[in-house]
Formats: structure tokens, sequence, C-alpha cells
């Protein structure tokens, strides 16, 4: 099976399957798995969760972690996100969701049936349902239509349940209206600023930095470094072995017509007036009166550009409202129907979209083309020759680590693969003291393998490797005179960091004294700085991301003038003052209510079905066999 699938590497698709087999095998675990394949792994209210459910789930979260991380996928992430865990938990919520759909009596119609089938863009072709596509779709992915449209089902009656629990959540517009004013009240802080960089008079001598050292060696050991030997299939090795026909050209051209074809296209400035896409409609027409005075003023001759940085209100309002040469499915309908309908030159009359009113100008067309056959013969054959070269290489790295599997030790399977073992410098987990293309994807690979042992096929730059590690070098504790000008410059910042502290904390001390943040500063001969407005949710431009010193700006008002506790931010010592606070004003409010209510919403049903899933876990008898997330 496995020989069949590499001789077949032509095709990608298969490769991404061989990888999945990889992952999915070895945290699996083939041979426990294979002497009870008909067992049970767990039961819900005597409902059995067989292996191969369990195994269809957990492939399942393995190929959507695949197309998030690509090649990057491997065991630790895996058990970083507790894959085992999602596997078996998504499947007791199925089983538990299931029987309430049954208890009410909740059914999916053949036409219903239908319709998700046909609206699912993996079995289209052309924007329709294409029966080959299906059937070909289900037998990559070892399904049968049987055993899809029955899951199929299941997930409609699953989301009917959900749709029920949903429906019971309901946002008030006074829960809305509190929700709005909270995340978008917005202050301004006055602060003073302990900076360790400006203690720059803080010069430790050598007695200081001997202590230091001493107390820190272990901060100061080498770094793990190993040793190991690979065998290298470079894609090169195999250009004199590879021959593209003219035949291989022309299937290749006949077969991706799309990728020779160069759609229509356009280029173009615009100027918007914002406004939201549910706004009332005199807010709607209030914007599109000013979308109609800049159009009256670009038909009499005014600079176009000109006015777009002067009144648009669009991302491209700097570039004089420039959005470059684009294709008619790169824009907003509307937008795009508007601007492909357009003569050169021409401007048009404001065009409504969801993002607001556009007034654009036409600067060029460019027809649509097709490349022919013998203009685009040359890109084919390096494309098929350089896909054939990968192709080879991949294959003949499978052969070697055939002959791994088979017991083989590396000489062996170096004699066998015609390659000559490598054998690299020692190396650290960042790729130093190796000399290969990708020093550091080398280096990621090799420490993620144990002692002595052969790696599989593994993809660096354009190059499969098999690797060794022949040999690991502890860390070890370097002398002073090595490090001592990284212990220096530990202990300055150590030391400047202490005095900014103890400094903030000195001012800190005389709050009490009834005094204003200003007046403290005037006494220290300390400058006092202030933010802009933000938000909660929001950046301190300033300072940077710290929840803390926001939490800190927001707790203070015209009362509770100045924060009584140090607030530290990448190791800067903060004293906040208050300075102002708005709230938004009612008419915003009132023109959000309706997007303010959606999203409040969407979290809360989440939140309220997860409770009910909880819910039905603590009132079912749910075991399962601990192995299986061993």
């Amino acid at each position: 099976m496995l020989r069949y699938l590499r001789e077949n590497t032509g095709n990608w698709i298969i490769k991404i399957f061989l990888g999945i087999i990889v992952v999915v095998f070895v945290f699996l675990g083939v041979g426990s798995f294979g002497s009870k394949r008909n067992d049970s792994i767990a039961t819900i209210n005597d409902e059995s969760i067989t292996i191969k459910e369990y195994q269809q789930a957990y492939k399942t979260i393995v190929d959507q972690m695949r197309a998030r991380f690509g090649k990057n996928l491997n065991d630790d992430i895996l058990k970083m996100f507790n894959v085992k865990q999602q596997a078996l938990d998504s499947l007791i919520e199925q089983k538990l969701v299931l029987a309430q759909a049954d208890k009410l009596e909740i059914n999916v119609s053949e036409n219903e049936l239908q319709e998700s089938l046909l609206s699912i863009k993996a079995f289209q072709k052309d924007g329709r349902f294409d029966l080959d596509q299906y059937k070909k779709v289900l037998s990559l992915n070892s399904l049968n239509p049987e055993i899809f449209e029955y899951n199929q089902l299941n997930a409609i009656r699953q989301q009917k349940v959900k749709d029920i629990v949903f429906s019971t959540v309901n946002i008030s517009d006074f829960e809305a209206r509190d929700w709005y004013v909270y995340n978008n009240t917005e202050t301004a802080v006055d602060y003073m600023l302990f900076d360790p960089s400006g203690y720059s008079d803080i010069l430790p001598d050598e007695e200081q930095i001997k202590a230091f050292y001493d107390e820190n060696k272990e901060n100061y050991k080498s770094e793990l470094r190993v040793k190991s030997v690979y065998l290298k299939f470079s894609p090169e090795d195999y250009k004199d072995k590879i021959k593209v026909t003219d035949a291989n050209i022309k299937d290749f051209y006949e077969q991706n017509p799309e990728q020779f074809k160069t759609p229509q296209k356009v280029e173009a400035r615009h100027i918007l007036i914002k406004v939201a896409e549910d706004a009332e409609e005199e807010k709607v027409n209030e914007a599109q009166k000013r979308a109609q005075d800049i159009f009256d003023m670009a038909s009499k001759g005014q600079d176009f550009e000109l006015l777009a940085k002067e009144y648009s209100e669009g991302p491209s309002k700097d570039k004089g409202g420039y959005l470059g040469i684009f294709e008619k499915q790169s824009m907003v309908k509307p937008f795009a129907d508007k601007a492909f309908s357009m003569k050169e030159g021409e401007i048009s009359n404001p065009v409504r979209t969801i993002f607001g009113w556009h007034i654009i100008k036409l600067m060029a067309k460019f027809d649509a083309s097709v490349q022919t056959m013998a203009m685009a013969s040359e890109t084919i054959k390096k494309e098929l020759e350089q896909q054939e070269m990968q192709n080879m290489a991949y294959y003949k790295a499978g052969e070697a680590f055939d002959a791994v599997i088979d017991g083989d030790d590396f000489e062996q399977v170096a004699l066998i693969a015609n390659k000559k073992l490598v054998s690299t410098k020692d190396f650290d987990i960042n790729g130093n003291g190796l000399e290969i293309e990708d020093n550091k994807g080398f280096a990621n690979e090799a420490f993620s393998l144990t002692l002595d042992t052969i790696s599989d096929v593994k993809e660096i730059g354009d190059s499969y490797y098999l690797i060794k590690v022949v040999k690991k070098i502890d860390p070890e504790f370097q002398n002073l005179d090595l490090v001592s000008e990284k212990v220096l410059k530990d202990l300055t910042l150590t030391l400047q960091v202490k005095q900014a502290k103890e400094d903030a904390q000195l001012i800190i001390d005389k709050i009490s004294d009834g005094k204003t943040l200003e007046q403290l500063a005037r006494d220290h001969e300390l400058s006092l700085k202030s933010t802009k407005f933000f938000k909660r949710n929001t950046k301190v431009e300033e300072v940077g991301n710290s929840p803390e010193f926001i939490k800190a700006s927001f707790s203070l008002n015209k009362t509770n003038k100045i924060h009584p506790e140090i607030i530290e931010v990448s190791s800067k010592y903060y004293i906040l003052g208050f300075k102002e606070k708005k709230s938004p004003e009612e008419d915003e409010i009132l023109e959000n209510i309706k997007t303010i209510k959606s999203e409040i919403s969407a979290s809360k049903q989440s939140q309220y079905y997860q409770a009910w899933i909880n819910e039905l876990k603590n009132n079912s008898k749910i075991n399962f066999d601990p192995e299986i997330l061993n």
C-alpha cells in the first residue's frame, strides 16, 4: 500500500495523505488498535463510541491542523493542542446532542440533505455540484456516499438542536447599551515614567560582576548541541533523469486552461464616504449628499487625486484614492460592476456598497487575454521538470526510508540509495554550526529526534532528508571570562530596573500628602506625560499592550485621581493620574444597537450552548478507556 502511494507521488494530494498517515499512525499507535478494531473505547449512557469513529474524528482534527500548520505539524503540536481529548470530546458531544435530537423527534428531509450536499464547494466544478467530483473527494478520504450522507444527516440534526438552544438566548436593548458604553468609553491619563534605560550612570564594578555571575551561573551555561549524519535527496540530483515531452506540455496546457488566462483588469482611484450598511436612512442620505458634492467638484475639473486626499475616508486616502490594477472579482460587486462598465477617464456618480458611497475614476482598462501553448510551453516545461525532479527526490528518499524500516543500518541505507552520508559539526537549536540551505529547519528536525534514531523523510527547503543524531553535547557551565560581556549587560539592566522601581515607589509613598500628580512631578523635577484617548479593548499608543495599565487607567476618575500602585510594563514603571474620560454619545449608541446585539448574542449563544453541553455531561454516564489519551 505504502509503495503504491509513493509510486503515485506526482499527486500532491497523496503526499499530504501520506503525511497524515504518518502522524495518525505514530500518534495513535497502529499495533494497539489493530488488535481490537471493533471494540468500543467509550460509552455514553450505554451507547458506544467505536475505535473507528474515534480514529475518524482524530483524523478530521489532524487534517484541519495540517491545513493550518502545513509541514510544521508534528507530535509536539498535537500534544500541545490535546488532539486526542478534542477527538473524544467531539464524539461525546455528538452522541449527547443526537440523543436530544431523538427525544425532540428532529428529522431531516431528503430535500434538506440534498441541498446541504449541493452547497459543499469541495463537490463543485464551475460553481455547480458535480457527481464525479463528489465521488472523487469521498474516495480520497476513504469514505463511501452512504457513510458520508449518514454523517451529514446527523450533522444537520445536531445543528437543528444547536439552533433550538441558541433561540433561547435573548439580548435586551438595555444589556446591549451597557455593553456598548463599557467597551466604547474612552479615557486619557497623565503619567510619570521611570525607564531603566535612563539610568546610564549605573556602572557595576568587578566585585559586583563576580557576585552576580556566581548567583546566576545557571543562566550562563552553554546551549545543548548535537552532531548528526544525514542523507540528502535534492531535486537537482535528478535533473538529467527527467524528460518532459511535447505531449506532457500539451496535456498540462489543456488540463489547466485557467492558468493561462489573464482576466480583464482596470486601474482606478476612488473617494469613499463611509456609512454603515445598516445605517438609518437619514445617515445614508447625508453621506450620499456629501459624495454627490465631491462628484460635482470632480466633474468640474478639480484634481481627483487631491480631492481624494482631502475628502476620502478610505485606507487609500493618502495615496490619492489609488487602488492599483485589479480584477473584477477582487472588489465588492456594486463597485466592480460600475468600474468595469466605465470608459477610461470617466468619473462615476456615487456608488453604494457595504462600505459606503464611492466616487470612482477609471484610469485605464486592460483586456482579457489567453496565452497560447506556444507562448507558454517553456514555462510549462520548466514547471513540469521541477515537479518531476521534486517527485523523484521524494520517491528516492522514500525508498531509502523503506530500507530503514526493513532494519538496515544507516551506512547500508546510504549504499542502497547510492548516496554519501554527510556528517555535521556540532550545532545548536538555531542551526548555528551548520552549513545547510535551511539551517534552522534542519536543526528543528534534528532536535526532535532521540539519539541514534533515523528520522522518517523530512522536507527541508526544497530537498528531502533522512537524519540521524549521533551525539548530544549537554550544556556546561562557562567560565566568567567567556561570558563576561553578557553578565555585565544583565547585571547593569538588573540594577537599572531596581533603581527605576525604587524611585517610582518613593513617589507613590508621597501620594497621601494630598498632592496632585502634576504637583508631585514638579516637586521632584520629573516630566509629566499624557496618553491619547484609548478604549478598554485597544492598545495604549504611548505604552504598548498592557491590560494592567488599561485596568488601572479606567479605575481613575475625578475623585480617585492617582492610582495607588506602580504599574509595570516591559520593565518600565508608571505612576498614573486621571486626565479625562468620555462616554459615547446617545445617537452613536442607538446607531450601533443592532450590530451590538448581534455580536453579544453570538458570544452568549456559544457560552450558553457550552454550559448546556456540560450539564448534559454531568447528567450522563460517561465511561472511556484512559489508555486512549496516553
